[in-house]
């Protein structure tokens, strides 16, 4: 990565490009490698140092690997070839490490399975990812059973690993079948490069129903992060984040092998149980995404238990309000801030570690802002039919310029590729993705995170898509239509989804099951918050749902005369959001 002579680089930014270009250089000239090389390689050079820390479980390199190995000559045994795709529906685990780990070694794809979704998106994930067969946990079996008659698969080509919960079902016992199998290398590791496509992970993207981005071995491998942590095979990495994103299993899981470092994990996030896993893994480095440091600050501080591991820090979202009382309170040394995306074409990164920023743009015309307008998304242009840069101290939204060199790959599904690239944007001939983020720009090149435009909004630390839950709310019967939307709630990161409703008689409506359908078809995070029932819908001129107004609007009883409903977890139903709840909300007592 060249940057240019007139951009004037700190010494930690210098020396940073200095290592990443090694790396890449190093790569172009021998670009036999992928993860499940890597993990053959450790087994060998340090059979017996730590891999995997999860729970109470301990892997080596060598355990791990032959583990890896198992599924690698199971799935050669029954006829996977080159390019062959299983779907993995999963929630954290060793196994799901030492699954797709066996896949990468004969040079399969994975595709990861958003265990959160439910019905018409996850019909849409299983059958977008074209497997030949499919692993399902115990823990995703009852969502998947539920699907299974609409998916037209074989029940022999299903699989079920870790059923704890001891779930009837007539699909394959993974375990069983495992046993059978040699743990030896398979002849075909080495065969991998880095073009070769090895993971679908799923994203929201900005509308529709999730798409499954393509990511080969080189994205995977992605060394941004562990070089930004200056990571050594001494380091501990822990991420309490789903491995089906790419932040856990690219910048976590993925960086941590590259340098030897032990990967910690665990099933789920839990604020409760933080510290005592720092301590019990003896974390050095920690992967969060933005809400997670909220959380851990506003624990009870008995819930501490006192840090003198963890010192590193590297993820997406912190916020500049309580950056520096999160690293003052926790003893935390390094704080990482970077934006990227998981089907993007190029990312930033906060080397410098400014609070609040998302990173620098160093080289002119690589990652640009560009004026929008924020009701209709349409871009402004000047005389010449090109788009506006924005300067210092506007807002706009975030291109990333693709180019010959880059490892953009889009989605599997190539119409949803084209609609999110950008041609001829400030000359003839150029291309670039549009991120569907809006970002303040700064003196200096500077850049911080603004907001997810209009057709997505983020909560609980998944990006949610309004047209997809939109479309799955729609076939409520009594809805003539609706408008979904993200709006802020005080002191929380994200925004919390809100429905607006025109009904076809508000006699026929019934709160109960609407919740019971919101409940079953929608994942958690994906269920809005907040109902408001309108008589009529705002379209804009060019006869799109108008959401503008509503965001404003949001919830404020004080101003609506409209009914609104808020979603209550406990009893899993909606329930009359009065006054009390109101000013519940904004003392932050309402939970959610």
């Amino acid at each position: 990565m060249e940057i240019p002579s007139e951009v004037q680089l700190t010494s930690k930014e210098a020396d940073y490009f200095v290592r990443l270009n090694k790396i890449i250089e190093e790569r172009t000239e021998n670009p036999n490698l992928s993860f499940g090389i890597i993990i053959e390689r450790h087994a060998e050079k340090d059979p017996n140092e730590r891999s995997l820390l999860y729970g109470d479980i301990s892997l080596t390199w060598k355990t791990l690997n032959q583990e890896s190995n198992k599924i690698a000559n199971y799935y050669l045994k029954i006829g996977l070839k080159f390019g062959d795709t299983v779907a993995v529906m999963m929630e954290n685990s060793p196994e799901f490490i030492s699954i797709i780990t066996g896949i990468n070694k004969i040079q399969g794809i994975s595709s990861l399975i958003n265990v959160n979704q439910r019905k018409q998106a996850l019909i849409y994930s299983f059958k977008i990812s074209e497997p030949l067969w499919i692993i399902v946990d115990g823990d995703s079996l009852p969502a998947f059973t539920e699907v299974f008659s609409d998916l037209n698969f074989e029940r022999s080509k299903v699989f079920v690993i870790n059923n704890l919960h001891k779930y009837d079902h007539d699909f394959i016992d993974f375990h069983k079948e495992l046993d059978k199998v040699s743990i030896d290398n398979p002849i075909t590791t080495f065969r991998s490069q880095l073009t070769d496509m090895s993971v679908y992970i799923f994203t929201s993207g900005t509308t529709g129903l999730p798409k499954a981005a393509l990511q080969d071995n080189r994205r995977i491998l992605n060394p941004f992060g562990w070089l930004a942590f200056e990571s050594t095979n001494k380091d501990v990495v822990y991420s309490p984040l789903p491995l089906y994103h790419s932040l856990a299993l690219v910048v976590g899981w993925a960086g941590a092998i590259q340098v030897g470092a032990t990967f910690a994990f665990r099933k789920r996030f839990s604020a409760s149980e933080f510290w005592k896993d720092i301590k019990k893994f003896g974390a050095t480095c920690f992967m969060y995404i933005g809400e997670l440091p909220r959380y851990l600050i506003n624990r009870p501080e008995s819930e501490y238990v006192e840090n003198k591991t963890l010192k590193k820090m590297l993820g997406v979202g912190f916020r500049k309000d309580i950056w520096e009382e999160f690293k003052s309170r926790f003893h935390i040394e390094h704080i990482l801030e970077f934006y990227g995306a998981t089907e993007g074409a190029a990312g930033l990164f906060n080397v410098e570690e400014v609070p609040g920023m998302i990173g620098r743009s160093y080289i002119p015309g690589l990652i640009i802002a560009v004026n929008v307008d924020e009701e209709t998304g349409e871009f402004y242009k000047d005389d010449r039919g090109f788009l506006i840069e924005c300067n210092s101290g506007e807002t706009g939204m975030m291109l990333a310029k693709i180019e010959e060199n880059s490892a953009f790959l889009g989605y599997k599904d190539e119409k949803k590729t084209n609609q999110r690239v950008l041609r001829n944007v400030l000359e003839e001939g150029d291309v670039y993705f549009n991120t569907g983020d809006l970002v303040n720009l700064h003196d200096d090149n500077w850049v911080s995170f603004a907001d997810r435009y209009g057709d997505t909004f983020r909560w609980k630390g998944e990006n949610v898509s309004t047209m997809e839950v939109e479309s799955i709310l729609n076939s409520f019967g009594s809805f003539e239509m609706c408008n979904v939307y993200g709006v802020e709630i005080p002191n929380t990161d994200g925004k919390a989804g809100m429905i607006c409703i025109k009904l076809y008689d508000k006699k026929s409506y019934d709160t109960d099951s609407f919740s019971h359908f919101v409940a079953e078809n929608l994942p958690k995070y994906s269920i809005p918050v907040f109902i408001r029932i309108k008589d009529e819908l705002e379209f804009t001129g060019t006869h799109k749902l108008r959401k503008v107004n509503l965001r404003k609007q949001g919830y404020d009883i004080n101003t609506i005369k409209d009914q609104l409903y808020v979603w209550d977890s406990t009893s899993n139903r909606y329930k009359i959001f009065d006054r009390d709840k109101y000013q519940n909300l904004m003392n932050g007592t309402l939970k959610f």
